[in-house]
């Protein structure tokens, strides 16, 4: 940073020599010396989040606001390495869009789709509307209650079967959902055709007892979706 007004000791401005330029204004020469003006700019989450100027706060008192939570988080599985072990799917793999390296940006986007779902946790999604989406943006992701999120949930498997599929003793394949047995089939697709059928079922189940309470953009995403073998990461084809 560097001075480019001073009127007197404890009234100099100065201006930031980043991308941003920043300008504080009013400052004391004292806290400019120290290093102790701080820049809404600099990247102070795993190298991209920054604050940014705005009418959003990290803190209300001392609790953390539940938007920067949710920043965070977000940031947190795409960039910290420390988590790369609790979040292999999101490491390395996913992203998110410059537009939400700025906390007030997110802030915004997060105010204007927010709603209330009473004593549930609302979480920010990257892939119903949009499945094999790996870029967090305000154009592909929706918020939506903790349990509706839970049923889109991809378990990791090491043996190449989608979820719902796994092999029987005789070489078969064996479909189930939720603990119900659908069935045992000479072909893979055919398996998973019952799997993604009661899938699809349990969706639009959850989506109409939460009909009035999401947005409706986000009910005809639930009540058009659909399970498709190549969009489950397990997945290996031949």
């Amino acid at each position: 940073m560097k001075i480019i007004r001073y009127e007197r000791w404890n009234d100099i401005d100065i201006e930031f020599l980043d991308e941003f330029h920043f300008i504080k204004e009013h400052i004391t020469y004292t806290n400019f010396k120290r290093g102790e003006v701080k820049n809404p700019y600099d990247k102070i989450l795993y190298g991209v989040g920054y604050i940014d100027v705005g009418k959003w706060k990290s803190r209300y008192g001392k609790k953390i606001s539940e938007v920067y939570l949710s920043w965070m988080h977000m940031l947190e599985r795409c960039y910290d390495p420390e988590q790369k072990n609790k979040y292999p799917a999101y490491y390395n793999l996913c992203t998110v869009s410059k537009i939400w390296h700025s906390f007030q940006n997110f802030a915004d986007w997060y105010d204007q789709n927010k709603y209330d779902i009473g004593y549930e946790v609302l979480h920010l999604d990257k892939d119903i509307k949009y499945p094999k989406n790996t870029v967090y943006s305000p154009y592909s992701c929706i918020l939506v209650p903790q349990r509706i999120n839970e049923l889109f949930t991809c378990k990791t498997k090491e043996n190449g079967l989608p979820v719902g599929i796994s092999m029987s003793q005789s070489g078969k394949y064996v479909a189930s959902y939720n603990g119900k047995h659908l069935g045992t089939y000479s072909e893979l697709e055919d398996a998973y055709k019952m799997y993604a059928k009661s899938k699809e079922a349990a969706i639009r189940k959850v989506a109409n007892e939460y009909k009035g309470i999401i947005p409706d953009s986000t009910y005809e995403v639930l009540m058009n979706y659909k399970v498709l073998i190549e969009n489950d990461k397990n997945y290996l084809a031949n």
